[in-house]
């Protein structure tokens, strides 16, 4: 019997996913499915997994012998982004409780049964798993790490927990909401709530580690072009659920910091990102706070901006 199906989606995470996986796998209860969706990987994953037999993680005090039998691997050819993915994992489910990881996500080995033990006490709840940050897959301690990343009142799909029943009544993911990254889950949880879902927070249990930076720095094209598809899709979460979505992103204090700084008249310029490359590559100097503060508005506000001309807005710019 399946009480629980983790959904987990994947895009060029294969590094990451070994380990992912030998823990998601390696799990102290046995009525539960793990459904990878491969987002149209380029690095190999699918090999990976066609020449799975067992996944054992790299440190060696830990458990091996992973229940491979437990994975359910859905190929698309076509990259979609991670919520397409997980709409599609979430009709493919067989468990009646979805549980939300990401690639770069380690589990502590109760992690599945405490997700399924509160869902069979609480029914109409979106369970929020609390997660620890890392900087490498094997910097963690199950027993003392203590969470530093808490959402409290949003649905952030990292580490959260629904019956699939519900998520089957509000359509899922709204994949209308443009980009593959964004507000989906977000607008997800204020769909749930509306539907009379509460949260609840396992501070102590359903315990994640996230992996920030697994293999090097995070490249400023890619930082650029996250912060782009945020913008874009912060337009459309705030068209759609107005100030009560406002309030969560921001976007009027976004345009009004890009406008302060005129970001339009020189962050793009080649000579500024050319700079900030050189700090993103440097093994010594980081790129400053302060800096990364206002490339991030910029591309936010531009993703904004474009939401809004595709809608027939003004920015008031």
């Amino acid at each position: 019997m399946v009480d629980a199906s983790v959904i987990i989606p994947s895009h060029n995470r294969r590094e990451l996913l070994e380990y992912s996986l030998a823990y998601i796998l390696n799990q102290s209860v046995d009525n539960y499915e793990v459904i990878l969706i491969d987002d149209a990987s380029t690095d190999g994953t699918h090999n990976l997994i066609e020449n799975l037999k067992y996944f054992t993680p790299h440190q060696s005090n830990s458990w091996c012998g992973a229940r491979i039998s437990k994975l359910r691997y859905i190929r698309l050819e076509k990259q979609s982004g991670p919520y397409v993915a997980r709409n599609i994992g979430i009709r493919k489910a067989k468990g009646d409780i979805i549980i939300f990881m990401d690639s770069d996500v380690l589990v502590h080995p109760r992690f599945v049964e405490e997700h399924i033990s509160i869902h069979k006490r609480r029914d109409k709840t979106i369970l929020q798993g609390m997660v620890h940050h890392i900087k490498h897959p094997g910097w963690y301690n199950f027993k003392f790490s203590f969470p530093n990343a808490i959402f409290f009142g949003l649905f952030v799909s990292q580490n959260t927990s629904v019956r699939k029943k519900y998520l089957l009544e509000v359509s899922g993911f709204d994949e209308s909401l443009g980009g593959h990254i964004g507000f989906k889950d977000i607008e997800l949880g204020l769909r749930l709530q509306k539907k009379g879902l509460k949260f609840l927070y396992g501070i102590r249990t359903c315990r994640a580690y996230h992996v920030d930076k697994p293999y090097g720095r995070v490249r400023l094209s890619e930082y650029v072009q996250k912060n782009y598809e945020r913008g874009y899709s912060a337009a459309y979460f705030v068209a759609k659920h107005g100030t009560e979505a406002e309030r969560i992103a921001r976007t009027g204090r976004t345009l009004f910091f890009s406008r302060f700084f005129n970001t339009q008249s020189w962050v793009e310029k080649e000579s500024t990102m050319g700079t900030l490359e050189r700090l993103v590559d440097s093994p010594i100097i980081p790129l400053f706070p302060f800096w990364r503060k206002v490339v991030k508005y910029h591309y936010r506000a531009k993703g904004i901006r474009k939401a809004l001309r595709e809608r027939g807005v003004d920015s008031k710019e």
